[in-house]
Order: C-alpha cells, then sequence, then structure tokens
C-alpha cells in the first residue's frame, strides 16, 4: 500500500515539474517578446495615446506586439 502511494506521490511529482518546465519554456521567451511593446505602448499612454490598449489580454498583446514590429521593420504607421 506504502509502495502505491509512493508511486502517485513520484507520478504527481513529475508531472507538475513538466508543467513548470513548459510554461516556462513557453511563457518565457513570450514575455521578452512583448516587453518593447509593454514599454511602447506605456510611452503612448503617457502622452495619450493608444488610451484602449491598458488593458489587453495576453494574446491579444502578443498580437499587437507583431503588428508593431512589423510597422518599425516596414517604416509604416502601425494599425491596430
Amino acid at each position: 500500500m506504502f509502495g502505491i502511494i509512493m508511486a502517485l506521490l513520484t507520478f504527481f511529482f513529475y508531472v507538475i515539474c513538466a508543467g513548470v518546465v513548459l510554461a516556462i519554456l513557453i511563457y518565457l521567451p513570450l514575455m521578452i517578446y512583448v516587453i518593447p511593446y509593454a514599454l511602447w505602448v506605456g510611452f503612448q499612454n503617457q502622452v495619450g495615446k493608444h488610451l484602449d490598449k491598458k488593458k489587453e489580454r495576453f494574446w491579444r498583446t502578443v498580437r499587437n506586439a507583431t503588428k508593431l514590429y512589423v510597422s518599425w521593420i516596414t517604416r509604416k504607421e502601425p494599425s491596430f
């Protein structure tokens, strides 16, 4: 009986560790990718522009960051 409980605890420990590793592998690069966009939006909010971007969801922020980076590369005005 004790062996089954230890096996289950070990299994749950490995599942939790795998979840943490997966979250780090996915969200850490995304956060690094979004940081310049977040700084740009913060500066724009201080000047009174793009005030609708204050309360965005994370995935919309990633999508808008991509649009901003494309506009920086093509030297066009960003359209959100």
